[in-house]
């Protein structure tokens, strides 16, 4: 019996069996992890023959924690979001997202120390919702005047961008 625990999720008891494996000419253990509370049942296969079944499991139950931080990153910080041209614009906007990320993440432990049911993305609602009121200010205009200007610089944007796609398939055909 192994008990894993999350800083999310209440700590969950599970029963394990181990069986050595020959997989491609290789030694590897293949691991049954049973939770008897929902029924749940995970099968792992692991080439780390010589670690210790714990250290193994801890390991395997980290995935949740990796989907969720890439989640919150392509969601919430805009790891996905760059419309650049350049591999240089693309580096810089995934290093400040990942930035972002690391201050999202820290402020979620400290305010985790007052109250554990606080979520990344909660944060990350306050933090929009934060940096909205002062680009607000800064702007000096209301929401629909600035959600009219992004349109319509998108609008002139997409035009420049057909306008140069044209002039290059022009240059191949001539």
């Amino acid at each position: 019996m192994y008990r894993l625990t999350r800083q999310t999720t209440r700590p969950s008891v599970w029963r394990v069996a181990t069986a050595i494996v020959w997989v491609a000419d290789r030694k590897h253990t293949l691991m049954v992890a049973r939770n008897d509370a929902t029924g749940e049942i995970k099968y792992f296969l692991t080439n780390a023959t010589a670690e210790p079944v714990a250290r193994i499991l801890a390991v395997a139950f980290r995935r949740w924690t990796v989907e969720h931080l890439f989640r919150v990153a392509k969601q919430e910080v805009g790891l996905m979001h760059y419309e650049g041209r350049d591999y240089t614009g693309l580096m810089r906007h995934r290093t400040l997202a990942v930035v972002v990320l690391g201050f999202v993440a820290a402020h979620t432990e400290r305010l985790r120390g007052k109250n554990p049911d606080v979520t990344m993305e909660q944060v990350c609602r306050a933090l929009n919702v934060r940096c909205a009121i002062l680009f607000r200010r800064r702007r000096g205009t209301g929401a629909t005047q600035h959600t009219s200007d992004v349109i319509q610089y998108h609008q002139r944007r997409n035009k420049q961008a057909t306008r140069s796609h044209k002039k290059q398939r022009h240059k191949r055909v001539t």
